[in-house]
Order: structure tokens, then C-alpha cells, then sequence
């Protein structure tokens, strides 16, 4: 695999779209599935307060890493969210993608990373131990999944940049 990391910029907004909607009809649990429009990701990107990093392969969006840094005294803090393209999971992208946009935040003042991961995803787990992060603590029987017929925790983690 070739894969390139970078910065979004305003060329990437409708294929980013695209991507989010493509990960609303795989149902996939994940923040960006909340974005309804090319608006929103426009708006996402222009506040200063989001990082928004993406891996390509030969001109394809593989990937979208987000960090939104905290507000007033908590502007030290990012809160992350991953997706990667279904055909491409298991292949650490997530884990590459996420290395490069801890670095530029890092770079950018952030001091500390959080991410909430439900305990049934074990390859955001597993992508995260493997990062180093470390478990803060967990949100106890944050949801019900129908589909399995259990609650599921959020898993919350940390790390230090």
C-alpha cells in the first residue's frame, strides 16, 4: 500500500461527505455519521478548533482522523474520532493516520488526546493499546445495541502528548 497522510483542505469536502455517508449506510457507529451536509464539513473545517487529517491511496480516500481541541481552559485537550473505509479495516491504517495527526496537534499545543470506544470494538481497542493509550475509566452500559441484545460501555481513553 502507498498511503499518503495529510491535512483536509476545502478540495476534500465533497469526498469526505461522501465518505460519511458511506459510513451512515454501513450503519457504522461513529461520531461523523452525524454529519448531514457538505455545509457541516465545510464548518468543520474552518473551525480553528478541529484538526482534520486524511489518508489517501492513489488519489482514493482511504481514511478521516478528526481531533476537536478543547474551549477556553480545557484548549490544552483534543477529543478524537476515526473512520476507515470498510474494504480497507484491519490494515493499521488507523493506527498510521493516527500517528501523524498526534503529531501535528502535538505540534500544535495539544497536550493530551481522549477517545471514547465502545468495549465491543476491539479493533479501535486494540488500535489504541497499541498507540499507548491508556484506559481512563469506562461510561457503564452507555447504550443498548438491539442487534447484539446487550448494553454496551464506552471505554475511555487518554494520552499523553
Amino acid at each position: 500500500m502507498n498511503l499518503q497522510f495529510r491535512s483536509m483542505d476545502k478540495k476534500d469536502i465533497l469526498v469526505v461527505y461522501e465518505f460519511f455517508n458511506d459510513l451512515k449506510e454501513e450503519k457504522a457507529e461513529v461520531t461523523f455519521v452525524d454529519i448531514n451536509s457538505k455545509d457541516q464539513v465545510k464548518q468543520m473545517l474552518e473551525d480553528k478548533n478541529n484538526y482534520l487529517y486524511i489518508c489517501e491511496e492513489e488519489g482514493e480516500l482511504i481514511a478521516v482522523f478528526r481531533g476537536i481541541r478543547g474551549k477556553g481552559k480545557e484548549n490544552h485537550s483534543a477529543f478524537l474520532t476515526l473512520a476507515v473505509r470498510k474494504k480497507l479495516r484491519g490494515k493499521k491504517i488507523a493506527q498510521s493516520l493516527t500517528e501523524f495527526g498526534l503529531k501535528d496537534m502535538k505540534n500544535n499545543g495539544i497536550k493530551i488526546v481522549r477517545a471514547y470506544v465502545y468495549n465491543d470494538n476491539y479493533a479501535s481497542l486494540n488500535t489504541l493499546l497499541k498507540l499507548r493509550f491508556s484506559i481512563s475509566g469506562s461510561v457503564h452500559m452507555d447504550h443498548y445495541d438491539e442487534t447484539k441484545g446487550h448494553y454496551v460501555d464506552d471505554i475511555i481513553f487518554h494520552k499523553i502528548l
